[in-house]
């Protein structure tokens, strides 16, 4: 991630961890596993820990005050059994380990040592057998054996590691987006339109769906966009997200030209094709609903039954429908008519 960018303001990430619905999942999700008095690995894709474990307090607290969270870093995960006694040791001074023990982490699960704490514990290195502490720890059955969620850098397998980016779906950076677009000087289509771009760009990082989420992405477009992500811009991806988002947004305006164009001038239409036709490509026209664009700028335009008004309409409709078809996004000024033409 481009470590350039504005990282996530306490009203952010309340924002993001309580209103936005995946994210909010995401969290209870983990505060459940919690309760249950389990050991976590949890990957939060961003460098946002300790604003997700200040939510993660608050929400948990509020759910049950008696639990005590608690923070502990390891830099070096070289030996487990030092690294786990000595997690122990900090909860339980006179701590001495069962050399008959299956494992250290079973004999402190065993001992309730870390009844009543959730420990978040940040790994700044890998740690080879993390998986079996996870696994040990959760095979010991006990309600007051406390809970541990690892944070760490390794990438871990699925089936032991709870990942923010499971949780979010494109709507969900969406709705982030658009709220942070609320005071922008965009009008709501516009609003709309950047938010779903941003949910493209951004996929699961609510830190680059913060940074992008201005009206100058809508104005400014690629410049801004390369401004913001810096070494992490790529143009081909850029240029994918907003031909996806014009599709997802100026094809139902053009689709509505046509069909106001058909229903001002149906009988008009009707006369002159004589319906019903076959076009050039062996398309059977029964009706002047079954018309396309194509057919409407061809026999409409020789014939010209449309009013100046209709025909400029339908002209641009027209060339917003190829250009898109073509993989070519339109360019400021043609995504603001297009707007104004669902006015």
């Amino acid at each position: 991630m481009n470590t350039n960018l504005d990282m996530l303001t306490s009203e952010d990430l309340e924002a993001w961890w309580q209103r936005v619905p995946g994210a909010r999942r995401f969290l209870h999700t983990m505060i459940t596993e919690a309760e249950q008095n389990k050991a976590i690995v949890a990957d939060l894709s961003e460098d946002n820990d300790d604003g997700f474990i200040s939510i993660f307090t608050e929400e948990i607290q509020r759910r049950n005050y008696s639990i005590v969270v608690e923070r502990y870093e390891v830099n070096n995960c070289d030996n487990e059994e030092d690294f786990i006694t000595d997690l122990a040791m900090k909860f339980d001074p006179n701590y001495v380990p069962d050399m008959m023990s299956d494992s250290i982490i079973m004999d402190v699960a065993r001992k309730n040592i870390l009844s009543g704490y959730v420990i978040f514990v940040k790994l700044n290195s890998n740690l080879s057998g993390l998986t079996n502490l996870v696994s040990d720890f959760n095979k010991i059955e006990s309600a007051q054996k406390g809970s541990l969620i690892f944070l760490t850098p390794e990438i871990m397998p699925s089936q032991i590691t709870m990942r923010v980016a499971d949780y979010i779906l494109p709507y969900d950076v969406q709705f982030f987006a658009i709220n942070l677009l609320e005071n922008t000087r965009l009008n709501q289509t516009e609003k709309l339109y950047t938010a779903t771009l941003i949910s493209k760009l951004a996929e699961t990082s609510a830190i680059v769906a913060k940074n992008l989420s201005s009206a100058e992405l809508f104005f400014r477009g690629k410049d801004f966009a390369k401004e913001i992500l810096g070494d992490s811009f790529d143009k081909h991806f850029f240029n994918r997200a907003v031909w996806e988002t014009q599709i997802q947004f100026a094809l139902p305006i053009v689709e509505s030209v046509r069909e106001n164009l058909i229903e001002r001038n149906e009988n008009a239409l009707k006369k002159l094709l004589l319906m019903p036709l076959t076009d050039e490509f062996g398309k059977s026209i029964e009706s002047p609903w079954d018309m396309e664009l194509r057919h409407l700028h061809y026999y409409g335009g020789s014939s010209k039954i449309f009013s100046l008004n209709s025909w400029e309409k339908l002209e641009f409709a027209y060339k917003v429908r190829n250009d898109l078809s073509h993989l070519k996004p339109l360019n400021i000024e043609e995504l603001e008519k297009i707007f104004i033409l669902n006015e």
